[in-house]
């Protein structure tokens, strides 16, 4: 009986790492998005091409965005727990 406790504590408990770890991953992945678009966006002006500056703003918009969804999602999943 014992056995089948421990056994069970521990899946569960693996199961609750690789589910957290998968969350924070997503988040640290929107994070180099937004690194890369900021990148982009530096190159862009470098260059002084006004409509791709406007392109990679765009795209540093929304690589932010993404990246605060991502992180209230984490959050939230976190305080559920």
């Amino acid at each position: 009986m014992k056995t089948k406790q421990l056994v069970l504590a521990l899946s569960m408990a693996f199961l609750a790492t690789t589910t957290f770890v998968a969350c924070d991953s997503k988040k640290e992945n929107k994070a180099e998005e937004v690194q890369d678009a900021q990148e982009d966006l530096n190159e862009a002006r470098a260059e002084g091409d006004t409509s791709e500056i406007r392109d990679e703003k765009a795209d540093l918009d929304s690589a932010n965005k993404e990246y605060r969804d991502a992180a209230k999602e984490a959050r939230r999943d976190s305080l559920d727990k």
